[in-house]
């Protein structure tokens, strides 16, 4: 067995330090990277993927990572809740896809608005602004895949993170930019 210590995970930390953060050990102890066999095949289950809650709108099942890919994407089971909205944002260096599973989901991806469901995908490249709601009140069972890998860090850091800490605009902005999460000011229809 192979044991690899994620590139992610050191990116993420050299972020840190750069940054100067006033608050590194909160944020990079999310971020410590995990050993992890990476020479074979995996077979991942549902029903025992780690689950994490990262806002009381969405669980997230990490099913495949990072680590396990070599880097090369990262793969989340998602359940979004009725009412569940994402703003509208860019990543600088990751595209992702959503498969929907089940509901339906409306996104705005590039200036195009569409709703899709079940069977039906979205691919977001890097740079491109997209915002995303759950239509309806079934909620939506997704799979994202994330490329490259490495949601999961991001993902680890908000659901340790206390909710009160999230509300200070400086952490929640350092939070984002460790995530490649750049956010849009809303379009104003006139």
């Amino acid at each position: 067995m192979r044991i690899n210590i994620s590139f992610a995970a050191g990116f993420v930390s050299a972020l840190i330090l750069a940054a100067g953060s006033e608050y590194p050990a909160q944020i990079a102890a999310a971020a410590e990277p995990v050993a992890s066999r990476t020479d074979g095949h995996f077979f991942v289950r549902r029903a025992t993927a780690e689950t994490l809650e990262p806002s009381p709108n969405s669980i997230s099942r990490i099913m495949l990572t990072a680590d396990q890919t070599n880097g090369r994407f990262s793969v989340i089971d998602e359940i979004f809740k009725p009412g569940m909205k994402s703003p509208p944002h860019t990543h600088s260096y990751h595209s992702e896809t959503f498969i929907v599973l089940e509901g339906k989901m409306q996104w705005t991806v590039g200036g195009e608005t569409q709703v899709i469901g079940p069977g039906d995908l979205v691919y977001i490249p890097p740079d491109t602004a997209h915002q995303t709601e759950v239509i309806g009140e079934q909620a939506v069972h997704a799979l994202m895949l994330y490329e490259p890998g490495g949601y999961e860090f991001g993902l680890r850091r908000r659901t340790s993170t206390p909710r009160e800490k999230m509300q200070d605009p400086e952490f929640r902005r350092q939070m984002m930019d460790l995530s490649d999460v750049k956010p849009l000011s809303p379009r104003r229809e006139d």
